[in-house]
């Protein structure tokens, strides 16, 4: 097996486990030999024992996102038992993805009590740890170059953190890895939410993007332009962004 064709196989795999399909005895057959080719490159997820010390509540006011949580997720009975990993991005730095993907992340894990982990994936600019008072380190860089993902549990239910980890620049190679650590982490959890990059970051992980069950565009109102929204569709596909959220909104804005 290719290094592409157990990177399409791995996510394939972590979003359709919970699904049940009825197969041919062949093409069970061929499922049991791709899950046993995954096993070998399944990584340990472990805990850290020191969970984060506090939550920025200027930043973290996850009721506002509950309805955008529900809608989506958790009151949708078709999906109810799905695995989910979602990513947040947004066309320039500093229109509030980080912000949207903390209050996201803390939505689902208090209303749909399901296992969530947050990845810090903007390595350039990481601010998880900072919100969630979690040492940036061992972070996503580690679970990628190491045998182990150590996650940190955060002061909120169900919700743990994967900070960025000190390492910024990886070879793009190592970011096909990004599916075996996520594969890893469906093991233990239900719900992954990706703190992107901006599109307009040069390290932007546009094949991961991709290959998201969906991706959260974030706005902001009176300063993302029609040209910025362009931009990011030539580099994420259209069909993969399953909304908007428009941030900084005025009384001047209607």
């Amino acid at each position: 097996m290719s290094s592409y064709e157990l990177t399409d196989h791995l996510i394939n795999a972590a979003v359709n486990k919970s699904e049940e399909r009825t197969k041919s005895k062949k093409e069970s057959e061929k499922d049991e030999l791709l899950n046993s080719d995954i096993e070998k490159y399944l990584k340990p997820v472990v805990f850290s024992t020191t969970p984060g010390k506090s939550v920025n509540e200027s930043i973290v006011a996850y009721q506002l996102y509950n309805c955008f949580n529900y809608s989506l997720f958790v009151n949708n009975s078709k999906h109810k038992e799905m695995k989910y990993m979602i990513g947040v991005t947004s066309p320039n730095a500093g229109e509030g993805k980080t912000t949207t993907a903390c209050n996201l992340a803390t939505a689902l894990s208090l209303s749909s009590q399901r296992k969530t982990v947050l990845i810090d994936l903007n390595t350039n600019k990481p601010r998880v740890h900072e919100i969630f008072g979690t040492p940036i380190s061992p972070g996503f860089t580690d679970a990628l170059l190491g045998d182990e993902i150590c996650v940190t549990p955060t002061q909120i239910e169900n919700l743990s953190v994967l900070p960025s980890g000190n390492l910024k620049n990886l070879p793009p190679n190592r970011l096909i890895n990004f599916n075996i650590v996520a594969y890893s982490l469906f093991q233990t959890f239900e719900f992954i939410v990706v703190d992107l990059s901006s599109v307009d970051a040069k390290n932007f992980p546009t094949l991961i993007a991709n290959q998201l069950n969906g991706l959260i565009v974030v706005v902001e109102s009176s300063r993302t332009k029609r040209s910025d929204i362009s931009r990011l569709f030539r580099r994420v596909n259209e069909k993969n962004v399953i909304g908007f959220v428009m941030n900084k909104i005025n009384d001047n804005d209607f």
